[in-house]
């Protein structure tokens, strides 16, 4: 009996510690440090931009970076989409996975510098913003494929349908 209840906390800590990586990753104060992820739906599979911390944190966890991928998708990604139904399952779903990370403007690139000048430019101001944040995504990714199966399901409303 010990046994199954040492194996349960166990199994309840994990699952714990899974949940807290995929709610910390959109909370503002998290943002705000470490800079905020994006999934994007295209018709050829998804591309998600992960800051490094939430990567580390689901690693931590001891989450695959396949499975914090696929979680990701499942908690974060648009379910009501005409372009992929995430209701669904979707076998070898292709995602391409970017890591953003913080970066001091002047550790950055010079191709990021220039970035930012040409931003600041731009914004056609006569006095720039002080650059507080700097979140800078790698040029280069992980393609990914994965089998998709959602756990919950959303309610989608589609356009022009009658709500009651």
């Amino acid at each position: 009996m010990l046994k199954y209840a040492v194996f349960l906390a166990g199994l309840l800590s994990a699952t714990a510690a899974r949940a807290d990586w995929l709610d910390r990753a959109w909370q503002e104060d998290v943002v705000n440090e470490t800079g905020g992820p994006a999934v994007t739906l295209s018709p050829d599979g998804v591309i998600l931009v992960l800051p490094d911390s939430a990567l580390n944190e689901a690693h931590a966890a001891g989450v695959s970076t396949r499975d914090a991928v696929r979680l990701f998708i499942e908690r974060h990604g648009q379910h009501c989409s005409d372009i992929i139904d995430l209701d669904e399952p979707q076998r070898n779903l292709k995602v391409q996975l970017f890591v953003s990370r913080p970066v001091a403007l002047e550790d950055a690139s010079e191709r990021v510098q220039g970035e930012v000048l040409n931003a600041l430019k731009e914004a056609k101001q006569r006095k720039f913003p002080r650059v507080k944040s700097l979140f800078v995504t790698a040029d280069e990714h992980t393609d990914l494929v994965i089998d998709y199966v959602p756990t919950r399901r959303a309610t989608c409303v589609r356009l022009g349908a009658k709500v009651s």
